[in-house]
């Protein structure tokens, strides 16, 4: 005669009795304890306990799949008819999720867990053969699929044609797919720059995965030795980010010689956000083709976000964010909280003043908020860059905060010099043994980012953040619902560091210019572009102006050129000109291009757009 096994009440009971085997010094409070809330929702807790801390502790059972599948929406409504009823914090109770059968529930409770609200764990009921708990062994959660983010580690290939290029790509795709990557893009393009406009250009990046999964698909393609040196070359990176960064290079790199020879690129080159940046930026690159493999290529994803996220614009990158909340988003709100301590993670002080900015606007109101940082953490690079006007190295951020349709309130976080003065033979020596080549491999390591806050110390230069007032920008400090008004003005900028400093910044132009190939070719397209040609040559005329009698500023707002559609952000003069079909607001090269030589030409400056002179 068969033996009816127990049933989940009769397991309960037996449990609840025996709560030793769930946990030591646990206590019962009641079993099948009914809670019910003021709206009419109501429940039974299976077990109702408390812990040797004195916690109160919901604890669930489950035993079939099909009953484990409506656990999670058990607990979320268990844990708010608990913390109304007993007027409870969340640190004041604990949740174990019991279940015999965990084939339909482990994945789904260990998404769960990540961003649960309460303190949670979870067992597996082993049963004994007559269908009795026997012992309660733990459940660790897995890993559950990650959400879309490229490795920052891209690649570059240059060919002679277009044949050779469309022929590389599914040996590329191959060997990417026997290395154990599945999910990445190649995409193919011309470049509109007329050095290389006959060349045609294949750039690859891949779905970022976990150290763990890197190290297993490393593992298999490399020898004892050849992984242990591996091991070794990692093992010196502190940072859990730039050990994954180095695995999504170091997983294809085997065999890699021989794909080289046969796909045959003339060139080839590594590149990552910032590259991409320039690369793929607006007018850069023509015929872009899109290769999609594994989930790239599913049809609710576009060749623009692809783009757009190859640049860092997705929010997931280590130095660029462009993102936008609604506060009364809550998941929103999570997302733009993450992306911002991930891009902020060496820059403790931009990173406190923008979560605080977040909650402010949380707390003053329902409202939008969006933020664009680029934060390189790269400060000798930034100076060297801006030793030649060129401003695309320089760290920044722009929270603004829109209520009922409009943009309230506006705040910015800029680098201040104090005035120091400094050696940058010292910095070398001090930070990198003396040897500037050092700085390179750095670089390359992500060292020099946990550096980077000491290094600007010794040049006087910090992270400050300020609001956008009628007077141009203020210090602020956030406090609780409310933004203060510092009363420390703000000191000097980059550009003074570079004007009072003059003898050691041309040593750091001379390092990049010397050893970094891009720096140099970004520079000399920078120093190169219409536009830019067309400012410089404004600027040499500044003198022969009709000075204003007062100090003026533009007023209202002016966002792009009226011709040519190029952004005011990105400009130093701006000029209102008297064209032949009547007035407009015109960049540089527009006015010197199209415009008949009149009109009033504005700098950029802190507090706007300041009048300069009137031409003729």
């Amino acid at each position: 005669m068969e033996v009816k096994q127990p049933n989940e009440n009769a397991i309960r009971d037996f449990l609840a009795e025996r709560l030793d085997l769930i946990e030591p010094e646990c206590t019962l409070v009641d079993r099948e304890h009914y809670l019910k809330n003021a709206q009419g929702a109501a429940g039974f807790l299976d077990i109702f306990a408390r812990d040797a801390l004195g916690r109160l502790v919901i604890i669930e059972l489950k035993r079939t799949d099909a009953a484990a599948r409506e656990a999670i929406q058990e607990l979320y409504k268990y844990a708010a008819l608990l913390r109304e009823r007993y007027l409870v914090r969340e640190v004041e109770y604990r949740v174990i999720l019991l279940s015999v059968e965990w084939h339909e529930l482990l994945v789904p409770y260990s998404e769960f867990a990540k961003t649960a609200p309460f303190e949670i764990s979870a067992g597996r009921i082993v049963l004994d053969s007559s269908g009795w708990p026997e012992r309660i062994e733990p459940v660790r959660t897995v890993a559950t699929a990650a959400q879309r983010r490229l490795s920052r580690r891209h690649f570059l290939w240059r060919f002679d044609d277009d044949i050779k290029a469309a022929a590389a790509i599914p040996l590329i795709a191959t060997h990417m797919e026997k290395a154990g990557l599945i999910d990445f893009v190649l995409v193919k393009s011309r470049s509109n720059d007329t050095r290389i406009s006959d060349m045609v250009f294949v750039y690859f990046a891949q779905q970022e995965l976990t150290l763990a999964e890197y190290r297993d698909r490393i593992r298999v393609q490399l020898n004892d030795q050849e992984y242990e040196e591996f091991e070794e070359q990692i093992s010196d990176l502190t940072e859990e980010e730039d050990r994954v960064s180095e695995a999504a290079d170091a997983v294809w790199l085997p065999g890699y010689d021989d794909l080289f020879v046969r796909i045959d690129p003339d060139h080839s080159e590594i590149s990552h956000p910032e590259k991409a940046g320039q690369w793929f930026a607006n007018g850069a690159q023509r015929d872009v083709a899109i290769e999609r493999f594994g989930r790239f290529a599913a049809e609710n994803l576009s060749d623009e976000t692809i783009i757009s996220e190859l640049i860092g614009h997705g929010g997931m990158s280590d130095y660029l964010l462009r993102l936008t909340a609604r506060t009364a988003s809550r998941p929103q709100m999570v997302a733009m909280r993450a992306a911002i301590t991930n891009v902020f993670f060496f820059n403790a002080e931009w990173r406190n003043t923008s979560l605080d900015l977040l909650t402010y606007a949380e707390k003053t109101g329902p409202a939008i908020v969006s933020i664009a940082a680029f934060n390189n953490e790269d400060v000798l690079r930034t100076i060297a860059g801006a030793a030649f006007g060129y401003p695309a190295y320089i760290p920044t951020f722009r929270i603004e905060i829109e209520r009922q349709g409009q943009v309230a309130e506006v705040f910015m976080g800029v680098p201040e010099w104090d005035g120091t003065s400094f050696d940058f033979d010292a910095v070398i020596k001090a930070y990198f043994d003396g040897d500037p080549f050092a700085y390179f491999i750095a670089c390359h390591f992500g060292e020099n980012r946990g550096l980077n806050a000491d290094i600007m110390a010794d040049l006087g230069l910090r992270y400050i953040a300020c609001r956008m007032g009628e007077g141009g920008p203020e210090r602020i400090r956030v406090q609780g619902s409310s933004v203060v008004r510092s009363p420390q003005k703000i000191k000097g900028s980059i550009f003074s560091l570079i004007e009072a400093n003059t003898e050691e910044v041309h040593k750091i132009v001379a390092l990049f210019m010397n050893h970094d190939q891009g720096f140099s070719r970004t520079i000399e397209t920078w120093l190169n572009d219409e536009f830019n040609i067309a400012e410089r040559q404004i600027k040499g005329q500044l003198q022969e102006l009709r000075q204003p009698d007062e100090e003026r500023y533009w007023s209202g707002e002016v966002e792009q050129c009226d011709l040519c559609g190029h952004p005011f952000n990105m400009a130093q003069f701006m000029i209102d000109a008297h064209m032949r079909g009547g007035g407009a607001n015109v960049c540089a090269r527009c006015y010197i291009k199209e415009g008949n030589g009149h009109g009033t030409i504005f700098a950029s400056t802190p507090k706007g757009w300041l009048m300069l002179g009137i031409d003729r």
